[in-house]
Order: structure tokens, then sequence, then C-alpha cells
């Protein structure tokens, strides 16, 4: 794998937002595609995946959920890991890695300090509170406010989000200020689904709060972008991986 695939370690923790380089897929799934189900071959994504288990969580199994755009959240407590309809995941397991796949949405990285976290926070289940549930989790799970992180990795910003009525009027069926998160330049609008998410989590004191400032959009040779692939007229889009377990022992780490 590229040396753009960064572990980063926050406490007991370590977290990875991976680009789309540095696997064996071929064409529009070129390189590191993780999703099996968007048209890619089987066994290029298996190669993908043995690529990301060995450097990332050699000893751990990764759990990855059937992501539905959804608000459902998780929790993972038992040695059982079935494919869950959901699009977040909290555990305290040490033997496991959590991981979503996204190509414009936002991975996100929740770190308390007994409970971790991850979400695909789409613009749905993020205007139907996924941010918030996952958090009420962790907080009802004994973490206070002041000892929870969250790091959110590239996703589709402003510039390239232009939004039609329907979606319009889909923002104002979830009671939110329309004119705090929608541009308009000539006749085209756009929104601003980072100040969404973080409005959203700014609503809670947390002790550290990061977002990137990478679009996916724009950064088509190290990301895969679902919008992107439209534009071009391609049906199919890969899928990059995110990532989050506890770090093990001899582990460098930094706060």
């Amino acid at each position: 794998m590229e040396e753009s695939h960064k572990i980063l370690f926050y406490k007991n923790y370590k977290f990875s937002f991976l680009t789309r380089n540095g696997g064996f897929s071929k064409n529009s799934f070129e390189s590191l595609n993780c999703s099996f189900n968007k048209g890619d071959s089987i066994e290029s994504v298996k190669k993908n995946k043995a690529l990301v288990q060995r450097v990332f969580c050699s000893k751990k199994k990764i759990i990855l959920m059937n992501q539905i755009h959804s608000s459902k959240v998780v929790f993972i407590d038992k040695n059982k890991t079935p494919i869950y309809k959901a699009d977040a995941m909290i555990s305290n397991r040490n033997d496991i890695t959590l991981g979503v796949l996204t190509a414009d949405c936002a991975p996100i990285i929740i770190l308390g300090n007994n409970f971790f976290g991850i979400i695909h926070a789409g613009w749905r289940g993020t205007l139907d509170g996924i941010i918030e549930k996952a958090l009420n989790i962790m907080l009802k799970k004994g973490e206070s406010e002041k000892n929870i992180s969250i790091f959110v990795g590239p996703h589709l910003k402003k510039d390239s989000f232009e939004v039609k009525n329907d979606f319009l009027n889909n923002l104002k069926k979830s009671n939110i200020k329309v004119d705090k998160y929608i541009s308009k330049l000539d006749e085209n609008y756009f929104f601003d689904f980072t100040k969404l998410l973080a409005n959203k989590i700014k609503s809670f004191k947390l002790k550290k709060f990061s977002i990137s400032n990478i679009d996916t959009f724009s950064n088509p040779k190290d990301y895969f972008s679902h919008r992107y692939y439209i534009k071009k007229g391609i049906k199919n889009c890969g899928r990059q991986i995110s990532l989050v377990s506890i770090k093990d022992k001899d582990e460098n780490s930094f706060r």
C-alpha cells in the first residue's frame, strides 16, 4: 500500500481514512476498491481486503455493515458479528476492527475512553440524526462529552454538491434552516454538507473535533466519488475503506 495510507494513533486507538490507491482492481475500480457489490471482480476485492487486513490489523477481523443510508446504530459486544443493516457501529472489543465504505459520504471516527465507533454519514442519515444517535449511545455507556473525540474523513464538499428542487424539499421536511446550508450560483444550488456535519457534532461539547478539507469529487485520483463517476457517465463506482480499532500494545501513539 502507498504512503498516502496513513495510520493515525490517538489515545489507545488507531484509525485510517484509506485512499483508492495501492490495490489490485482494474479499470474504473482501480485500485483499492473494497466493495463486493459494485461490479468489480470478486477476486480483486478479496485481494484488496486481505491487503488492508494485513497492513492495518493483521490479528483482528474487520467488521463491515450492509450500509443502507439510515440513522441506525448497532452496538457490537458479543463474539458473533453478523452483517448488520445499519450505518454506524459502536464497540469496546479489542479483537475487532470497525470499517465503513464510502464514495462521497463522510466516514466518521468516534473515540471515547472505553468505547469507539465508526459512522457512514450520508446526507439522509445525517439529517435523520445518525451522529447524535451514535454519540448518545456512547454517553449512555458511561462516556462523557469531554472525553469523546471525533474525526471526519474526506467527503463531498459544497462546491461539488449541486442539488435540485427535490433535495431542497427534503431539507425543508427535516426542519432545518435551508438558507444556512444552501448557496445559489447563477441558477444552480449547492449544499454545504460539511457545515451540516460540523453543526451536528458541535451541538455536543466534545474533547476534540477534526474534519477533513478534502473533497472526494475534486480528487478522483485518490478517492472514489459516486458523483464524479455519474458525471463521467460511468455507472459503477468503487468504495474506499475507513477503519478504527483499539491499538496493539506494541504500536506507537500520539495524543
